[in-house]
């Protein structure tokens, strides 16, 4: 009986892994579809604006001068509320200056979790000239992530429970009737006792009962053949 309960246990522990990693795999695929499409609500007005940028380039105004750059910068950040915060970087300083800047109004909190997304700006010559950075709210992603992994182990669990419920009865079946079945079968070549009882529906020991009549019968034949 012991043996019953570690194969049972083996089987049901492998079953319970694999939902688990089947659970884990479809989350983290989740979270990475998420993020992608909360990446990809900044792209637009952020690609609207790198061209935008660009444009007064082509003009003949220089980022340091242009002050419609700030009127751009502000306008993006009141049509988006994802967005915290807005950048153009001068890319040729080895500091990082910052031409100019946008904010929303209170200041994020230092600790808030973010994306933060950068978009090279290119002058008419093909250089890089400064760098666009975007910094948008990642605080709706994660509570929405946070409950769907609650929901996910929530089904996992259920999910583990009904194979507990179904597997191990049949588990225990299948194992008690293949002892049945090689006992029978056993006792029948090795011509020891059989209890009728528990083999009597046992297709296996049939067929070992008949092979073994079939073969005293073909002995008795040859055996009066011969007298």
């Amino acid at each position: 009986m012991l043996y019953k309960i570690k194969i049972i246990s083996v089987c049901v522990a492998i079953v319970f892994f694999l939902l688990g990693l089947l659970s884990v795999l479809q989350y983290f695929r989740f979270q990475h579809l998420l993020f992608d499409v909360t990446r990809s609500r900044v792209e637009v007005p952020a690609e609207a604006l790198k061209r935008d940028v660009e444009r007064t380039l082509a003009t003949g105004l220089s980022l340091q001068t242009n002050a419609q750059l700030q009127i751009m910068l502000n306008h993006v950040l009141e049509t988006n509320p994802i967005l915290f915060s807005i950048q153009i970087v001068d890319s040729s300083a080895t500091n990082g200056k910052v031409l100019w800047s946008g904010a929303r109004q209170p200041a994020r909190s230092a600790s808030a979790p973010v994306f933060v997304q950068r978009w090279p700006i290119i002058d008419s010559i093909g250089s890089t000239v400064a760098q666009l950075t975007f910094v948008s709210d990642k605080t709706a992603a994660l509570e929405l992530l946070a409950r769907v992994r609650d929901e996910a182990f929530g089904l996992w669990a259920r999910l583990c429970l009904v194979v507990l419920a179904i597997l191990t009865p049949l588990l225990w079946w299948l194992l008690k009737t293949l002892d049945t079945i090689i006992v029978s079968a056993r006792a029948v070549l090795l011509d020891e006792p059989v209890d009728t009882n528990t083999v009597q529906h046992s297709d296996v020991y049939q067929l070992a009962k008949e092979s073994q009549e079939a073969g005293l019968a073909a002995k008795t034949a040859a055996t009066g053949a011969r007298a």
